[in-house]
């Protein structure tokens, strides 16, 4: 479902590729997303799942190009849309803004959605 942004807190959640810090005399520090989505997914897309018995909303920062926000309603399991066509990542990762208070899980589902033209889904579960 698409709807246009009120606001609110919300935080970054991140998948795709690890990301390094060096700092110099000290041992290179890795921040990497959850395991599962370390795995490299060209054209895959999102689904959002609600377990946080409310009302939510998330917005993309990557991939580019897709504005505003998404409204997910309590126990729902919603497939991305943006002008009626899955929102998909050509590299296969995403970069989430949800509320802050709010936990997310990422599980990729290669055979989710392939109907559509994904190379599976990540699926996003908030807790």
């Amino acid at each position: 479902m698409w709807n246009v942004s009120g606001g609110g807190r919300k935080v970054a959640a991140i998948i795709g590729v690890p990301v390094a810090a060096v700092a110099v005399g000290a041992v290179a520090i890795a921040v990497a997303a959850p395991a599962q989505a370390q795995a490299n997914h060209p054209g895959a897309c999102i689904v959002v799942q609600n377990h946080t018995g409310r009302t939510t909303t998330v917005s993309m920062n990557y991939p580019a190009g897709y504005n505003g926000d998404w409204t997910i309603y309590p126990n729902d399991l919603s497939l991305l849309l943006y002008n009626g066509d899955p929102v998909k990542s050509p590299t296969g990762a995403f970069n989430i803004q949800r509320d802050s208070d709010l936990q997310a899980v990422w599980n990729y589902d290669p055979g989710r959605a392939r109907n559509r033209g994904c190379n599976g889904s990540w699926v996003v579960t908030l807790n």
